[in-house]
């Protein structure tokens, strides 16, 4: 039962940290839906909303990153809130809860707990932001570190490989991709395969968690919807 639950909680998170010589790319909203396919479990349906929270003097240019998960015997949500500073992400507040067959718990991280690393959302932002230029694209380079704090604000460590920037076909249309395996040093048989959108940062286009070289879930693209931004216009479809 641990592992579904950790399966379900990895989905909604990660990574962060590699360098990048080119501007970032500036986030657009969007509301995506997804299709979890769990060895074992039913299929899940993933929401997930990245939103623009303010800009001004007080707050600076503030983003939401939500996302939430149910199958018939268990849900969960995470939300990141984090301000952008140029290329500088700084994460604000995080909240998450969990629910497995009407048992859960609720967690939060405030701005002072968030100073020194960043929560899984606002990470899993910047990666997918600083991956398309990533330096550890080759297996003759040393793969490129991440440190975030978990729900209940342990640091945790991952190594990370950009290994493809090829066009990704989904159910919602075709997108410009980048795609990240991540991996626990301790742990190497594990990888879990992230497939950003290589032009809107925080849009995952794919996942895969792959066991001892067996998938155990893999997450698919089923609608995508872009809300008006000062970098793009309204879209329900790829390119």
């Amino acid at each position: 039962m641990s592992y579904r639950i950790s399966t379900l909680k990895a989905l909604a998170a990660l990574l962060l940290t590699t360098v990048s010589s080119l501007a970032l790319a500036a986030p657009t909203p969007f509301t995506a839906h997804y299709r979890l396919d769990i060895s074992g479990w039913p299929d899940a349906t993933i929401t997930h909303q990245l939103s623009h929270r303010g800009n001004d003097v007080q707050t600076g240019d503030v983003w939401e990153s939500d996302m939430r998960a149910s199958i018939k015997v268990a849900s969960g949500e995470e939300r990141g809130r984090f301000q952008l500073d140029g290329d500088r992400v700084q994460a604000l507040d995080y909240t998450s809860s969990y629910s497995l067959v009407g048992i859960g718990d609720k967690y939060h991280l405030n701005r002072a707990q968030l100073q020194a690393l960043p929560d899984r959302q606002t990470a899993l932002f910047d990666l997918s932001r600083k991956a398309p230029d990533a330096r550890c694209a080759s297996t003759q380079v040393s793969p490129c570190q991440l440190d975030y704090q978990n729900h209940k604000g342990k640091t945790e460590m991952l190594y990370y490989r950009v290994i493809d920037r090829s066009d990704i076909q989904t159910p919602a249309g075709t997108f410009p991709g980048v795609t990240v395996d991540t991996w626990d040093p301790d742990k190497r048989g594990r990888h879990l395969y992230l497939t950003f959108h290589r032009e809107i940062p925080g849009l995952l286009l794919g996942m895969r968690y792959v066991r001892d070289d067996e998938e155990r879930s893999h997450l698919t693209l089923t609608d995508l919807t872009l809300a008006p931004s000062n970098s793009a216009s309204a879209s329900t479809s790829g390119g």
